[in-house]
């Protein structure tokens, strides 16, 4: 009775080629070696352009065929009632992301758009420019400064279906993202270039950030550094770090040593210099009066 030897069980996946069933398709039946045992192992083929979830299959397109005509016909018999419900208006600022029999379809809208009852599933996206502000949090500078910096950016949803697909919570992961990335783009800096660059690394910063969030569909058009105090002195700095002021119509879009210059003269510490040139003006004056 107990003669009997028992093998043991494999701990890993037999090596033989497996066929693909029914419902799947043979090209999105093999999986990369990394992703194999997760929990999205199966991800729609969908791109920028094409909308068609290849990795159906014939079977399964064909169970959708029948589901999809007797839900129409239905719809068709019963469209003075149905009608209230199935057709919904969309603006010119907004798409409609549907999923029919839970697989993705091209966006709908603007107009009139059809929604099948019991097997559709409809989400709005709005494409309009939307903004949100990231609050001041401290950064440490590349030459061991402490600076308060926050920003101000515009984005806008170029792409509804990978909106929606890609992402769960767009805003709070669009926020979350650039937080990151301001935080360790101005890691890289000192204190005086952040703060006499400070429309130039916006730019940086906005392609940063359209790097990381285009696979969601998303852009980022405007990123507006707002400077707070300087909690921390960069070390080795005997003369003290120069200082935006805050609010000077025109000169956000100067750069460089203009903009060095332009900052001098409105700092406290410039406005010696015209009481100084005014005396020297003065002193012209005189000996040109004594020559003649």
């Amino acid at each position: 009775m107990f003669s009997k030897s028992y093998e043991l069980l494999p701990q890993r996946d037999s090596a033989a080629p497996r066929t693909p069933g029914l419902f799947v398709a043979g090209d999105s039946f093999t999986q990369r070696s990394s992703h194999r045992g997760l929990s999205f192992d199966y991800i729609p083929n969908v791109s920028e352009n094409d909308f068609t979830d290849t990795s159906q299959g014939w079977m399964s397109w064909i169970c959708n065929l029948v589901v999809i005509f007797l839900v129409s016909i239905c719809t068709f018999v019963t469209f003075p009632i149905t009608g209230w419900f199935v057709l919904k208006t969309v603006p010119n600022y907004q798409r409609i992301v549907v999923f029919r029999l839970g697989r993705i379809c091209p966006p709908k809208g603007p107009g009139i758009v059809l929604v099948l009852p019991l097997i559709d599933q409809w989400q709005r996206v709005d494409l309009r420019t939307r903004a949100f502000n990231i609050p001041p949090c401290q950064v440490t500078t590349q030459d061991g400064g402490l600076l308060s910096v926050g920003a101000d950016i515009q984005f806008r949803i170029w792409n509804p279906v990978m909106s929606v697909v890609s992402v769960q919570d767009l805003n709070a992961s669009t926020r979350m993202t650039a937080q990151k990335a301001l935080t360790y783009s101005l890691a890289k800096k000192t204190v005086r270039e952040i703060q006499t660059e400070r429309v130039k690394l916006g730019e940086y910063l906005g392609m940063d950030i359209n790097e990381m969030t285009q696979p969601w569909g998303l852009e980022v058009d405007r990123v507006e550094l707002t400077l707070g105090s300087l909690v921390k002195a960069p070390e080795g700095s005997s003369s003290g770090s120069l200082i935006m002021p805050p609010s000077v119509p025109g000169l956000e879009g100067l750069t460089g040593t203009i903009q060095q210059l332009a900052m001098h003269f409105l700092s406290p510490s410039g406005s010696l210099q015209p009481q100084q040139g005014n005396c020297l003006c003065s002193k012209c004056t005189h000996y040109d009066d004594d020559v003649v």
